[in-house]
């Protein structure tokens, strides 16, 4: 009989998760002994750990470990998503407790929902095991579906949760199913161990290794909001608390694209199948998003089509299958995680006024709120890619990562949209400057509220501006990973 080895574990690659996790489980216990209109020390405990989690994340930013069972996987890539995530948590727990109580939603749940939430965006970004993917999704997933649902005296927010769990089974159980294929086709579920296992071309075996790519897709692309599955997002994005829009709106999409890249590198044989895939949902993405979003008359819907434009963007990235897409997608990321959190701070205020959101309701913001309708104007035109704003310098390296392989029509898709999408995004600045039909009173905006429109504009002209502080460090990721990635995927795998 063996006697049992105990495993070398390298806890610094763990502390980040862990220490998101361990504060979770102390705002639910703190909550407890508060009263309910006592929830701004949950807000500080939120922001606390996250800053030390952002700590430790940054500690283990340079170094790449593979430990726990080769479950856990550290490196520059997980590191910057990872960040990503806890900087949108930060934001949105800022302006969360402003909104919440303009509601009557000071339920102390929100706080530790969204932390665990948090945790398993992480766990997604920092594992190569597709089981530890699903459970880190299934741990985001199911904290978001009850966030939807937060207001529970309304409808449109029971509606939209329902929507956004039935759907979202559906598609976890894709995933799981493609986990099983894959595992089938393998024998592990193990990202990193499919270029060694590659080389068995055996009909059944490729058969499953396919079925599993796509049903991982099809789990994935829900989460991602890509066309064909994004039917849910408008109703949710419209549905949801609006402080529970921004979180998932920004984190969700982190965790997807995460690993979507790792996913990528991994099944980098099956380029023939896996590019114009990829292709057709990118550019069906951006046709469909845009369009749609161009007729909406609610910022929160426009914004939800939006976002799945902005996903078709992104997938331009996973499609050129070079250092510069990869290097761009993480880019774009970190830059929409500022936009879309900060564009929903300031939809957050409009709670005063009923939670009305449409175009009606927001026009004349800038007599109620200069500074909201200023900030709003400048996330605006960083999402319609203007520059001196990162949103074009996220934009500018997904089309010419485009070019570089050879994606030319895709690169054209990639402008023609963007063009189309400056259209309904400044439609929205129109209403905020437009004269208002009837006398409004000022608006007072919390500092936390401030300190979050501060942060997300600032980052944003200041990523712009200087946008070499980010890509130097998305480029080294972008490095690490195709390091890894076998020949086929450096070419221009599907030209239409």
């Amino acid at each position: 009989m063996e006697a049992f080895v105990k495993p070398e574990i390298t806890w610094s690659a763990l502390t980040p998760i862990g220490v998101v996790v361990l504060t979770a489980l102390l705002t639910l216990i703190v909550e407890s002994f508060l009263p309910r209109s006592q929830r701004m020390p949950l807000v500080v405990i939120g922001l606390l750990g996250v800053a030390l989690a952002a700590y430790f994340q940054v500690a283990v930013w340079q170094t790449r470990v593979v430990t726990f069972g080769e479950m856990v996987v550290s490196d520059a890539l997980g590191s910057i998503l990872c960040l990503a995530v806890l900087g949108a948590t930060a934001l949105t727990l800022l302006f969360s407790e402003a909104y919440l109580q303009a509601r009557g939603l000071r339920y102390g749940e929100f706080y530790p929902l969204v932390l665990f939430a948090s945790a398993g965006a992480m766990a997604m970004l920092t594992t190569t095991n597709l089981m530890v993917i699903f459970i880190g999704l299934e741990t985001l997933s199911l904290s978001l579906y009850v966030l939807a649902g937060l207001s529970r005296t309304e409808a449109r927010s029971e509606e939209s949760a329902l929507k956004y769990f039935l759907l979202g089974a559906f598609a976890s159980a894709f995933l799981l199913y493609g986990i099983a294929l894959f595992y089938g086709a393998q024998g592990s579920v193990d990202l990193r161990v499919v270029p060694a296992v590659w080389a068995d071309q055996g009909e059944a075996v490729a058969a499953l290794r396919t079925a599993g790519v796509a049903l991982l897709l099809i789990g994935l692309g829900f989460k991602a909001s890509l066309v064909p599955f994004h039917a849910w997002t408008p109703d949710v994005y419209q549905g949801a608390p609006t402080v529970a829009t921004a979180y998932m709106s920004a984190v969700a999409k982190v965790a997807a694209f995460g690993v979507l890249i790792r996913l990528m590198v991994a099944v980098a044989p099956l380029t023939e199948i896996w590019t114009p895939l990829l292709w057709w949902l990118s550019l069906l993405s951006m046709i469909v998003g845009n369009a749609a979003a161009l007729v909406q008359r609610d910022a929160k819907r426009m914004l939800a089509y939006s976002s799945i434009a902005h996903a078709g963007y992104l997938t331009v990235g996973l499609v050129s299958a070079n250092t510069t897409g990869v290097a761009g997608m993480v880019y774009y990321l970190v830059a929409y995680s500022l936009m879309t959190v900060g564009a929903f701070a300031v939809l957050s205020l409009m709670a005063r006024a009923g939670d009305a959101t449409t175009l009606e309701a927001l026009q004349g913001l800038y007599r109620r709120n200069p500074l909201a309708a200023h900030a709003m104007a400048i996330l605006m035109l960083s999402l319609a890619g203007i520059p001196p704003t990162a949103g074009f310098w996220g934009k500018w390296y997904l089309f010419f990562a485009a070019v570089e392989a050879n994606q030319i029509l895709l690169a054209l898709a990639l402008a023609l949209t963007s063009v189309v999408g400056a259209a309904y995004y400044l439609r929205l600045v129109f209403s905020l400057y437009a004269e208002p039909r009837e006398p409004m009173a000022a608006w007072h905006m919390p500092a936390p509220v401030v300190a979050c429109l501060l942060a997300c504009v600032l980052g944003l002209i200041g990523l712009g501006v200087a946008p070499a502080s980010l890509t130097s460090a998305a480029r080294d990721a972008a490095r690490q990973v195709q390091a890894e990635m076998p020949t086929p995927t450096l070419q221009a795998g599907f030209t239409p």
